[in-house]
């Protein structure tokens, strides 16, 4: 006569009936849906409202940077010193269709923007900031890296899409690949001003056996806090680099 296979029953509150369990694991559940929503809520406040205009017309028309709130043109506000660099240089004020606009490049696609912005950058170089590098200013433009994650998710880093035609335009050599990030950071376009200085602060390294020359030309899309600026710069400086001109496609006024 055959035994009836035996049966162990599991302590009371650990099956995948018990209230408790189920509580817990939709808990966890709704969590994870909470996060991604947040995710997703802070991506669709960094794109641009509508697709702009990002046409070398409409460029032309944005807003210059130069003269606003009493600055001096080009010139950075005043910084907390010291400063690893000496000096910031951009064309556009960050704001209304300028923010749209590069928000546009960085974040929806549209990078082919990149050889307009490398265009008027050489422009000025040439031209209004001509007298604002020192005798014999021969550099290597630099460009900001992203991080790695950013990268791969968006296809290109929008400053070195800049630097190449940039370079070729001025005769300036450039090295895309001098700096690099040393660890994974969060946004800074989510983090407020004050806290902007510590997410970035060792986040870069120089490649190693890179030769530094002493003039850099360190580009980047947006000056901001000049937190990434000062945390790029300052990794150059140790490298061997002497004399740091930031240059940026925008600023924002503060």
């Amino acid at each position: 006569m055959s035994r009836p296979a035996s049966t162990t029953r599991a302590p009371s509150g650990t099956t995948s009936d018990s209230p408790g369990l189920r509580g817990r694991l939709r808990a966890a559940w709704e969590d994870g849906i909470r996060a991604v929503s947040e995710e997703f809520s802070l991506l669709r406040s960094l794109l641009p409202p509508a697709t702009p205009d990002l046409s070398p017309e409409a460029i032309g028309s944005w807003p210059d940077s130069r003269g606003k709130k009493g600055l001096s043109p080009g010139m950075c506000p005043p910084c907390p010193p010291p400063r690893p660099f000496d000096l910031v240089l951009s064309l556009f004020a960050y704001e209304k269709g300028v923010r749209d606009g590069i928000r546009a490049a960085k974040y929806a696609g549209r990078s082919n923007v990149a050889t307009t912005f490398a265009r008027q950058l050489s422009e000025a170089i040439r031209g209004d900031w001509a007298d604002r590098f020192p005798d014999g200013f021969r550099p290597t433009i630099v460009p900001v890296p992203i991080r790695p994650a950013k990268y791969f998710r968006r296809g290109y880093n929008l400053p070195a899409l800049v630097a190449l035609p940039l370079s070729r335009l001025t005769g300036w050599p450039c090295d895309l690949l001098l700096l690099r990030r040393a660890a994974e950071r969060l946004p800074q376009a989510g983090l407020p001003l004050a806290a902007r200085e510590k997410n970035v602060r060792g986040a870069f390294t120089a490649r190693p056996g890179a030769r530094i020359f002493p003039h850099v030309v360190l580009l980047d899309d947006v000056y901001t806090s000049g937190a990434t600026a000062t945390a790029a710069a300052r990794t150059l400086k140790k490298a061997g680099a002497e004399h740091i001109v930031v240059v940026t496609v925008a600023r924002a006024i503060l």
